[in-house]
């Protein structure tokens, strides 16, 4: 994996250093904004993702609005940020699935029971899948300090 040097992007199929970081802000901040796109207009919305290895994770209802936006745009952003001002964003390429192996799989994942906030019937809902092609981490005092946010990029 190559260094991380302080103005340049990291670029690597591997984890990026700063992993751990990313995860702690998650941890710390696990409402993040979900970007997606529809036509010409963006859509923020709050959701509670899943991290597996590089991929991210969303668990939604079947049928809202998001899985249409995400089918006819499939790259999607999420954004982290802590109350100390650290922010995480991480952009990718999203597809949807109701495959409910899957999401058995991912449900231990998340930072809730998905049978408390979906019920016990787990098929029931969607799952979006995020995998990570951006990520960067930047805080308001580099903001101020005029530094460049810490990047990964996936090579493929």
């Amino acid at each position: 994996m190559a260094q991380h040097q302080e103005h340049a992007d990291e670029r690597d199929t591997g984890v990026p250093d700063f992993w751990p970081e990313a995860l702690e802000i998650v941890k710390n901040a696990p409402i993040g904004l979900f970007a997606t796109t529809q036509g010409r207009q963006p859509h923020v919305r709050p959701v509670t993702p899943a991290y597996v290895g590089l991929n991210a994770y969303v668990l939604t209802a079947a049928g809202t609005p998001k899985l249409k936006q995400v089918r006819s745009n499939e790259l999607v952003e999420l954004l982290h940020w802590t109350v100390d001002f650290r922010h995480l964003n991480l952009a990718g390429v999203a597809r949807v699935t109701e495959d409910p192996e899957l999401i058995s799989e991912v449900a231990p994942h998340f930072p809730y029971e998905v049978d408390d906030f979906f019920g016990p019937d787990i098929r029931a809902p969607a799952l979006i899948e995020i995998v990570l092609r951006r990520i960067s981490i930047t805080t308001f005092n580099d903001i101020i300090a005029n530094k460049r946010p810490r990047i990964w990029r996936a090579t493929s």
